[in-house]
Parts: structure tokens; C-alpha cells; sequence
């Protein structure tokens, strides 16, 4: 008995035929998510002393003015810069540190993979890409989460909306695949 592949859109499932809408989606809960704050920028106020709005207490003697995580890329990717500068120039150490911080420039590339997606002739190839960088998005910001658990950071919800879109999306380019695929009896 031979299976035949959907062909006609009326037989796709609902995120398969609206996945660019699901993608948009997604970008823009990533965007919105890296405008919110992901980390505070710690100043020492002794504690007889109020932190005065935008900034909020922490802990003991510090205040802290909530970055975006736009702001916290920014930082660590600028490390990167100065790393390839240095690769460039011969003074590259090779250092742990200085390879860790092209990790941070990860939770980007789903946007510019996504947005690649959308513009350009969907392939199966540049399909498994978007989906790899989803995943490969959720590495440092787990690894920034889980750090911060004991933290007040915790409470920011930057990176909450980010893990949340980001698994939605992975979830969601698997279901447009297993949809793609159904069998029509």
C-alpha cells in the first residue's frame, strides 16, 4: 500500500498551515524578552540608605538597576570583539574565557535564522538550521537562569519569557515537521 504526501494546504494541520504567523510569533516574544531585564547592574548603597527608583535592594549593601538583556548581550558580546581583535593582532591567549564569550551571542541567532526562514524559500536544510538554533539559544540562557536561582535576578522576567518562547518555537518547528509528514489515508 503506497502513502501518499499532503499536498493540498486544506489537509494541514492549524500550525502547519499558519507556521510563518507561529514564527513571527515567536520572534517577537524573543525581541520582547530580550527588551525586558535579565540582570541588575549592582551599585554599594549601605543599607540606611533607600535605593531611589529605577534602582531596586537586593541584598546587604547593594542596589541594582535592572539591564535588558539587549544591554547584557551587548556586554558580552563587546568581550568577543576584543577577543577577535586580539586573535587578529596576535595577542590572543586562547583563554577559556575569551572562547565562552561567543556563547552569549547565541540566544541572536534564532532571530536571524527565523527571520532567513521566513524571507527566503523554506528548505529542509535551512529548516533543521532554524531548529538547531533554537536549541543552541536555550544553552547560555539556561546556563545565565540557572546561575541566578539564588539571586534576585531570579524574579526578572527576561529570561522566563525567553526559555518560554524558545521552547515554544522548538516545539512547534517539531510539530510543523511531524504535520508536514502526516500520511493522507
Amino acid at each position: 500500500m503506497k502513502v501518499k504526501a499532503r499536498t493540498a494546504m486544506n489537509d494541514s494541520p492549524w500550525f502547519v498551515k499558519h507556521k510563518n504567523i507561529l514564527r513571527l510569533t515567536a520572534l517577537a516574544l524573543l525581541i520582547i524578552s530580550l527588551l525586558g531585564p535579565w540582570m541588575f547592574d549592582l551599585i554599594n548603597v549601605p543599607a540606611e540608605y533607600p535605593c531611589d527608583e529605577p534602582f531596586v535592594r537586593l541584598e546587604g549593601d547593594f542596589c541594582g538597576y535592572p539591564l535588558s538583556g539587549f544591554f547584557a548581550l551587548y556586554m558580552f558580546s563587546s568581550g568577543l570583539f576584543h577577543s577577535l581583535v586580539r586573535l587578529v593582532s596576535g595577542t590572543f591567549t586562547g583563554q577559556a574565557r575569551e572562547f565562552l564569550m561567543g556563547l552569549y551571542l547565541l540566544p541572536i541567532l534564532p532571530f536571524l535564522t527565523t527571520v532567513l526562514l521566513i524571507w527566503k524559500k523554506e528548505t529542509p536544510s535551512l529548516r533543521t538550521i532554524n531548529l538547531v538554533a533554537w536549541i543552541l539559544a536555550l544553552i547560555p540562557t539556561l546556563t545565565i537562569f540557572i546561575f541566578q536561582i539564588k539571586d534576585q535576578a531570579f524574579r526578572l522576567w527576561g529570561p522566563w519569557l525567553y526559555i518560554l518562547a524558545a521552547v515554544s518555537a522548538v516545539i512547534v518547528e517539531i510539530l510543523i515537521r511531524v504535520g508536514e509528514r502526516k500520511p493522507i489515508n
